[in-house]
């Protein structure tokens, strides 16, 4: 049984997805509270199940979730059910989520924040819009049938949540750069000079290049980009074509969190794919108001737990990116007669509020919170509109010319497109490492920093370690992680494991030893402790731009840079060998690759 349920913040079912074993475990609770007609044939019953009976079966759970929120601070993570059925929840901008199906806790955790996640990149702010088209729920329902069903656990790349680097010579490198920004060119002339341009073959990265006003990416954002590829692949629609996302951009960029974006994705010769990005909306009115959304679902919280303490400087949060909204959108000259008279309505509304606020910190009359809370839906409802009007509208861009951009793309490929995909069919063969590293039959480096990867591909290495072996590794050198623990090595019967991740300065060249354990081990309550509300991963959130930022909060976040790396051998080998292996293997790829392209 699998499937995901989405409650409003009113407990209104806005998206709901089950499989037919879970469809039916639900018709047959229906039947039994007599929800359902008698006679109601649970086995033969189509169609989605109305929401209305979702809703009757559910809204205990989510009503009892509201009030651990609301009167405790302390929600459910997760519990389990009879049938090994376990439940997990999320929650995002007063949006819940509710995973449930027959595996493990720590995946339905790992895949609930990849739901979460993909809502944000498909909707916006504005989750789950009525306004939205219907594309935008069929691309975030294919991206998660693609991924649960089929690459977590199947794929090495999605699993670890990093990049496959395609490795390529210092030349070809440079003619690949040059036809991309061949691309960038075009699209200058046509009018997008906020841009991006990628290329992968055969979902291997192989470079990337941007124009200078266009926010940068971050790691998250690529891999979003080709988990949305492979989704397009493997449906019955074509890749080529354009689709509207929100990426989130570099977390030190002032306007990251919400880009707007149109990503153009063409299928070239020979495995080739190419990646348009082209940002179209404001993003100083696009960042404040994605800003505004939260704050105000924090007032939202605070009120509900009726923490007085807390309101003023929550408020004072609000009250700014309010006006932050307000002053960009005056700033964009944005017209058109909806959008004046939305935010006409917004404006007039948080000048309501604002009084009242102001009357409350006077004398914390519970009277006028009772009054602020009747008059916050109004006015998230008008905050909605008016980010849909300005920031999800691409109606006035040009797209009609990014096939053709592609198109030149591929002229200029053509020379060497063919030893692209002989090259990604082959990358890294483990072959070239068994005489230096006697007993390595596997390794995965990872630049978690740039959220590249190389590692040997496991169609060459699945007769010499079955994959079920390596995707245990990684998700116990995970839990391990989560408690501060960044070198770990264990065997079984036939093999010997080991994983590292650490730190390097890029300003010394040094590495920055560090006790994490102090961190993850310390109350929930202390400061110096780690709290993330996702998974070791990138699909979720960047786990290792955080990790790095509590280790060296002083440092700037570039001039860091996080590794891990992976290594199996074979039983026989010893724990002190495996350590050397891994010292001088992280020095070999050094070489081969170069730090520039890494």
């Amino acid at each position: 049984m699998n499937g995901l349920i989405v409650f409003n913040n009113v407990n209104d079912v806005v998206y709901h997805k089950f499989n037919d074993k879970l469809a039916q475990h639900i018709y047959k609770i229906a039947l039994a509270q007599g929800l359902l007609a008698e006679g109601f044939d649970t086995l033969t019953a189509t169609g989605p199940i109305d929401s209305n009976i979702i809703l009757q079966i559910f809204s205990p759970i989510i009503n009892s979730q509201r009030i651990m929120h609301c009167q405790f601070d302390n929600t459910y993570a997760s519990f389990q059910c009879e049938q090994d059925l376990n439940f997990v929840f999320g929650e995002l901008l007063g949006y819940q989520f509710v995973k449930v199906a027959q595996r493990p806790v720590e995946v339905l955790k790992r895949h609930i924040g990849v739901i979460m996640a993909l809502s944000k990149q498909f909707y916006g702010a504005n989750l789950f819009a009525s306004q939205a088209s219907e594309v935008q729920e069929e691309l975030f329902t294919s991206c998660l049938e693609c991924y649960e069903d089929y690459l977590w656990q199947q794929d090495q790349s999605i699993m670890l949540e990093a990049l496959p680097r395609l490795l390529i010579s210092a030349e070809l490198r440079r003619n690949v750069k040059l036809s991309l920004e061949s691309a960038l060119e075009r699209l200058k002339e046509i009018g997008h000079t906020r841009a991006h341009a990628l290329m992968f073959v055969f979902h291997k990265f192989v470079a990337i290049s941007s124009t200078k006003p266009a926010i940068p990416l971050n790691p998250s954002d690529l891999l979003f980009l080709i988990l949305l590829s492979r989704c397009l692949q493997m449906s019955t629609r074509s890749i080529n074509r354009s689709v509207a996302v929100f990426l989130q951009g570099l977390t030190q960029d002032p306007h990251s969190g919400c880009v707007p974006c149109i990503a153009h994705l063409s299928q070239l010769e020979k495995g080739v794919q190419l990646i348009q990005i082209v940002e179209y909306a404001n993003l100083p009115v696009a960042s404040s108001m994605y800003d505004t959304f939260f704050v105000l679902q924090k007032i939202i919280s605070v009120q509900m737990q009726g923490n007085a303490e807390a309101l003023k400087p929550t408020y004072e949060n609000l009250d700014t990116f309010v006006r932050q909204t307000l002053d960009a959108l005056k700033k964009s000259k944005l017209k058109g007669d909806d959008l004046e008279a939305c935010l006409k309505k917004f404006s007039a509304k948080w000048e309501n509020l604002r009084k009242m606020y102001g009357e409350f910190l006077k004398t914390y009359e519970r009277e006028i919170v009772v009054r602020i809370e009747s008059n916050i839906p109004s006015f998230l409802e008008d905050l909605k509109q008016l980010f849909t009007l300005s920031c999800c509208d691409s109606s006035a861009m040009n797209f009609q010319q990014l096939p053709e951009v592609a198109a030149v793309v591929e002229g200029k490929l053509l020379e060497f497109s063919e030893f692209l995909a002989v090259k990604a069919e082959r990358n890294i063969s483990i072959e070239a490492y068994l005489e230096d590293f006697p007993g390595l039959i596997h390794f995965i480096y990872v630049n978690r920093s740039s959220g590249l990867m190389i590692a040997p591909d496991l169609k060459y290495t699945s007769q010499l370690i079955p994959s079920d072996k390596l995707w245990s590794m990684v998700e116990y050198t995970r839990k391990n992680l989560k408690k501060g623990q960044t070198t770990v090595m264990w065997k079984d019967k036939s093999f010997n494991y080991a994983y590292f991740l650490w730190f390097e300065d890029q300003t010394s060249g040094s590495i920055k030893a560090i006790d994490m354990q102090q961190h993850f081990m310390t109350s929930s309550n202390s400061k110096a402790a780690f709290k993330c509300q996702f998974e070791p991963g990138l699909l979720a959130g960047d786990y290792y731009h955080l990790l790095t930022e509590m280790c060296f909060p002083k440092a700037l976040p570039s001039k860091i840079k996080c590794y891990e790396l992976f290594c199996i051998h074979l039983g026989l080998v010893t724990a002190t060998c495996a350590v050397e292996h891994a010292r001088r293997l992280v020095a070999t790829i050094a070489d081969v690759v170069g730090e520039d392209s890494f």
